[in-house]
């Protein structure tokens, strides 16, 4: 009789294991990005052999140190390409805050909340996690670019800033129609890019859209990605990335589903009564599900519709 195969979402007893830098680049980036699949580590740690890395992942999700959420059984139950998602275990958890003092750890034990995370939000992870390491590679696969990642960022921060809950959250005051709004604005990603050869840098709010928000809402207490648009307007009229961040400035980058979604979003910008920000402050990108490379450089287009390269 055949041997059944291992569950991939069951642990099994397995041998001792001692962490390589490896194992360890695969908790941080577990740890910096939430979810990430097999190709992704794949990439971030350089690894050229699939079979090994996987062999890899498999010791050190059995010693608990990355976990293979649930929900993603749901997620991918009719496609043919069925990628193994992975998160940070209990004892990965535990390592970054032994060896690390990079960021803000959760009490909440991570399987738990790997155990309760829906497929929707995975999805969304997975998104941004497509677009970062395309930009993680891209930064150390060239001696020019610098990838600024968020805690960084957050270290040059005000000590207020720093101290704050959601450092990367802050309130907006919008008007719409001749109401005025409070609005709390959280990027998907914050990050920045060093220029080495021009000794400048660049930093970025990412907002992966999957197109299932609709663009403009009458009411602003709801969510709409002209609300959107509007906290950010506000966001570079105050000049509040320089109170919080301590930045001069910033690029909004839209990833989409399509060129017509594009388009409605452009259309609601050029809408606006008053516009403080420059048409490249907003730039937008399609990419397919397919496409696993994004690159960075060019072919964004501002809010004008105008192609714009950002670095």
């Amino acid at each position: 009789m055949a041997k059944s195969k291992t569950s991939k979402l069951k642990r099994k007893p397995a041998r001792a294991i001692q962490l390589t830098k490896r194992d360890k680049d695969i908790i941080l980036a577990l740890h910096r990005y939430r979810f990430l699949t097999t190709e992704h580590l794949q990439k971030l740690t350089g690894t050229e052999s699939r079979w090994g890395i996987n062999a890899r992942l498999r010791l050190l999700y059995d010693h608990k140190y990355v976990d293979r959420p649930q929900a993603q059984k749901a997620l991918y139950s009719h496609a043919d390409k069925r990628p193994v998602i992975y998160a940070l275990g209990n004892k990965g958890l535990e390592f970054v805050k032994g060896r690390y003092s990079l960021f803000k750890t959760s009490k909440q034990y991570h399987t738990e909340k790997n155990r309760r995370v829906r497929e929707h939000y995975i999805e969304h992870i997975l998104g941004i996690s497509d677009f970062m390491v395309s930009i993680e590679t891209m930064c150390r696969n060239s001696d020019q670019y610098e990838l600024i990642e968020p805690q960084m960022i957050l270290n040059r921060s005000p000590v207020q800033t720093q101290r704050s809950r959601y450092p990367f959250r802050w309130k907006t005051r919008i008007k719409h129609n001749g109401e005025s709004y409070e609005i709390a604005i959280t990027p998907d990603y914050i990050f920045g890019i060093k220029n080495r050869e021009r000794d400048t840098e660049r930093f970025y709010f990412v907002e992966i859209d999957r197109g299932t928000m609709p663009v403009t809402r009458r009411d602003m207490n709801q969510t709409s990605f002209q609300r959107k648009i509007l906290s950010y307007a506000d966001t570079y009229e105050r000049g509040l990335v320089k109170r919080r961040f301590g930045l001069n400035g910033f690029q909004v980058l839209t990833v989409t589903t399509s060129e017509a979604r594009i388009k409605a979003i452009q259309d609601a910008i050029v809408n606006l009564p008053i516009k403080p920000f420059s048409a490249n402050t907003f730039l937008f990108r399609t990419k397919g599900d397919n496409q696993s490379h994004f690159p960075f450089h060019s072919n964004w287009q501002n809010s004008k519709g105008n192609t714009s390269d950002i670095i």
